[in-house]
């Protein structure tokens, strides 16, 4: 999974980013950043702990995000819809935009007051904008196809759906919002647009003001998104201390759990991803997979082959075993499942493959 850290310019995306990765790139607010910064977060699911101490495997597989720091971005980038960081932008699942809301005035003076209501409607605006750009190229060499006599079926649809998106793209609505089948969301996909990759909020607040942002984080969750207050330097500063350092200030500041916790968490919340485990004396591995996934999208995400030979999955619940200390007692008591490739996998399945290939 890849989530892209972006926003607007000096709103404290770096900041997050070496909190969230323990990380130290620079933050010099007079030193424009011109890379992107790349960190993958391991998930500490407790679930994996356990299975681990239960199994006593050669090898302990979490399972893990990939954050992408990205320059602020303003709107002559996004029209540059061809620049390479433009295309590695829209190769993420996902987006976290960081909103500047903390005090500091020298920002003031260079990019102007801080409001983070106005800087995700500009947000909004440019990828709705990108997108319309995209949508209407593609309407524009499908009328010259025609033109040229290539009208297949999958082109009309392709037209038909396209000037939907067009409809609520002039209308201002990111494409998030849009209800589409599956057939058609599919279909979709290999635009890449913008404003229908799923959207999380950071907040990015001062220390003094952590525990003051119910009311903006109100307006935001009314609106439709999933949103987070985040005192990023303070949060910086705390991933340089050592776990018994970090959690007294934590404590101190009413912060439940570090932001590599609380971020990794939102971001399978945002993507509707769960996980899956596979266990034994080998390795015990955390597995993610999209909520409503089948057992034969598990298999394949193991291995091809898995997939390819599917005959069963042999299935049990995290908490069953974590209840009864082993296999042998959920075979006993009816607790060990064979399933077929339609079954749905739950959060918290331990998962083994039968296959023939």
């Amino acid at each position: 999974m890849k989530i892209a850290l972006t926003g607007l310019p000096k709103s404290g995306k770096t900041t997050i980013f070496n909190a969230l990765t323990g990380s130290e790139h620079s933050t010099d607010k007079y030193i424009p950043a011109d890379s992107i910064n790349i960190g993958v977060v391991q998930i500490t699911d407790p679930r994996i702990t356990q299975l681990s101490q239960l199994y006593k495997p050669k090898k302990t597989i979490y399972a893990h995000i990939e954050y992408r720091d990205y320059p602020g971005i303003f709107s002559q980038d996004i029209e540059n819809a061809e620049s390479s960081m433009i295309q590695d932008l829209k190769s993420c699942e996902g987006f976290a935009l960081v909103l500047r809301n903390f005090v500091d005035d020298e920002l003031d003076a260079i990019v102007g007051e801080r409001n983070p209501l106005k800087d995700l409607m500009r947000f909004e605006e440019e990828m709705v904008l990108s997108d319309l750009i995209v949508a209407e190229n593609r309407l524009e060499r499908i009328e010259l196809s025609y033109k040229r006599g290539v009208k297949t079926p999958a082109i009309q649809n392709e037209e038909k759906l396209l000037k939907l998106v067009c409809e609520d793209l002039r209308e201002g609505l990111p494409l998030r919002n849009m209800e589409l089948g599956a057939e058609d969301a599919k279909s979709l996909r290999g635009f890449q647009f913008f404003s229908q990759k799923p959207l999380l909020l950071l907040v990015n607040c001062g220390e003094d003001e952590y525990n003051q942002q119910e009311e903006l984080l109100s307006q935001l969750s009314g609106r439709g998104y999933l949103a987070i207050a985040i005192a990023g330097r303070f949060e910086e500063e705390l991933s340089k201390l050592d776990d018994e350092e970090a959690q007294v200030f934590m404590e101190d500041m009413g912060i439940a759990s570090s932001i590599r916790d609380r971020l990794t968490q939102l971001s399978y919340q945002l993507m509707g991803y769960i996980s899956f485990f596979t266990v034994g004396d080998d390795e015990v591995r955390a597995w993610t997979i999209t909520r409503g996934d089948n057992a034969l999208t598990a298999a394949g995400k193991i291995h091809s082959d898995l997939a390819r030979g599917f005959i069963r999955a042999e299935c049990f619940s995290y908490d069953d075993i974590i209840r009864h200390g082993n296999e042998k007692i959920l075979r006993e008591k009816g607790l060990f499942r064979l399933e077929g490739k339609e079954y749905v996998v739950k959060d918290g399945d331990v998962i083994s493959i039968r296959f023939n290939v």
